[in-house]
């Protein structure tokens, strides 16, 4: 038996910023390297197309398809490319009529929303319990498969049982198979110049409630692997595929720091040498732990300060003083450690002059070499989503299409009278601002190139000049 495993191209999505959204999100999709290897495990063929890095056209995809000959196609899909996944599908099942199953975390949120005519299962949840038994029975022919978890349809109605527990042991789950990858063509830009990388999940599950993120898809109890087996998989990126940048994808890298500094341990232990990088809380470091982390390869981390304005931090149940921001930036620029600060705007309680409080702070915050400035997004499953809808703390959902939720040059909410329009020429003012501060250009400049900082330099030029 075969399987093909399909991720759609989605960068142009961005327009102009497409090159730059390649060097900092082109992540290998490893829920599809899991599926691949569990797939494999069970006895059938895989092909993994990421046709993003290996810029398959539509045309590319259906000859590669076609050559392979899989008796069942994958997919996988976040909410604001699931319409590009609809697409392909689409396009798949007219030329070819293979049945086609998809994953990911669009499906295991929206659901029963998300079973369109070209699919033909959703896998909720996740998968990794039921996945062997569901190919093995379609193996043996079967097509009405009812497993916790597979949502399907018959005689014209949809059927689902719901999922099973999360996984309580992640060593009982399958290591991504990289090999399917191209993982030659996978390269993130660095103050080190462009690296090329994989990417790594150590836990699943968060304690945190942030209004934007959708923390049901993992619950908020945090799981983790053990240290064995993050061992053995970093020995297996470093040594047998000879990747030395790794991007660890957990959401608070230093949550546990008894775990991180083992981890740290372990790493030395072994003689494994790589660069690394992840995100975590400002309040959750310090200049032993960064100090500590760097000896074993951290390059870069990231912190989610989102905004300046603490009434606001409370609403997005974000509570974390903006010193503990600025200490940390400063810890990072002292031991020569990468920092990215997210900020948004579009918030809860939002307006235009708690917008202009942010980037005033940032202009003045010269410990803060990078920051990134997104429109808040209500994404499915998100408390925020919630309050927009109800109308709360000032928000209005205004678009309901799910291939609006873009973050930049993109909004779907009114916030406190602000139209999506005027956000995002807020955010266009505020990101000339921001990279209009002079310290930040050589940053910028070594992670992306010049033409990115060419209109907010020109900016700044002129207003020394009083031109």
């Amino acid at each position: 038996m075969r399987l093909a495993l399909i991720f759609p191209a989605w960068c142009e999505e961005f327009g102009a910023l497409s090159r730059i959204a390649k060097k900092i999100a082109a992540f290998p999709p490893l829920n599809l390297g899991i599926v691949g290897a569990m797939a494999e495990q069970a006895g059938w063929e895989v092909l993994l197309i990421d046709a993003e890095v290996e810029k398959c056209s539509v045309a590319e995809i259906m000859r590669r398809v076609r050559d392979f000959a899989p008796d069942l196609i994958g997919m996988t899909a976040t909410t604001p490319f699931f319409h590009r996944v609809a697409a392909l599908a689409e396009q798949l099942k007219a030329e070819f009529g293979t049945p086609i199953i998809v994953g990911g975390q669009h499906v295991s949120i929206v659901r029963s929303d998300a079973m369109l005519p070209c699919f033909d299962y959703l896998m909720i949840g996740e998968c990794e319990r039921v996945l062997v038994e569901f190919l093995q029975r379609f193996s043996k022919g079967e097509r009405l498969i009812n497993l916790p978890g597979v949502m399907m349809k018959h005689d014209g109605c949809i059927t689902f049982t719901p999922p099973l527990p999360p996984i309580e042991n992640l060593d009982d789950t399958t290591t991504p198979a990289r090999h399917l990858f191209r993982n030659d063509l996978y390269f993130v830009g660095t103050l080190q110049g462009n690296k090329c990388f994989t990417s790594m999940q150590m836990s699943r599950g968060c304690p945190f409630r942030c209004v934007y993120c959708a923390s049901e898809l993992h619950g908020k109890q945090v799981r983790r692997h053990s240290l064995p087996r993050m061992i053995q998989e970093l020995k297996h990126i470093v040594n047998v595929l000879g990747i030395h940048h790794i991007h660890f994808m957990d959401d608070t890298l230093t949550l546990d720091r008894v775990f991180i500094l083992n981890l740290c341990y372990e790493i030395e232990k072994n003689g494994l040498q790589f660069t690394f990088e992840g995100s975590t809380r400002a309040n959750l470091w310090d200049e032993e732990l960064a100090t500590r982390l760097k000896t074993c390869g951290l390059i870069r981390i990231s912190f989610g300060l989102e905004t300046a304005v603490p009434e606001i931090l409370k609403l997005i149940k974000k509570d974390i003083p903006l010193d503990a921001y600025i200490a940390a930036n400063r810890i990072n620029n002292k031991l020569g450690v990468e920092t990215i600060n997210s900020v948004m705007l579009g918030l809860p309680g939002d307006t235009r002059e708690t917008i202009k409080h942010t980037v005033d702070f940032l202009c003045r915050a010269k410990d803060v070499d990078h920051a990134t400035y997104g429109i808040a997004m209500p994404y499915p499953g998100t408390e925020l989503r919630t309050m927009a809808e109800r109308g709360e703390h000032g928000l209005k959902l205004i678009e309901k299409d799910f291939s609006k939720l873009q973050r930049y040059g993109a909004a779907v909410m009114e916030v406190n009278g602000l139209s999506p329009s005027d956000l995002i020429k807020l955010q266009k003012e505020g990101l000339r601002r921001i990279y209009s501060c002079w310290w930040r250009w050589l940053p910028m400049i070594r992670r992306h190139g010049i033409m990115p900082l060419i209109p907010p330099m020109w900016d700044a030029i002129k207003s020394k000049l009083n031109l």
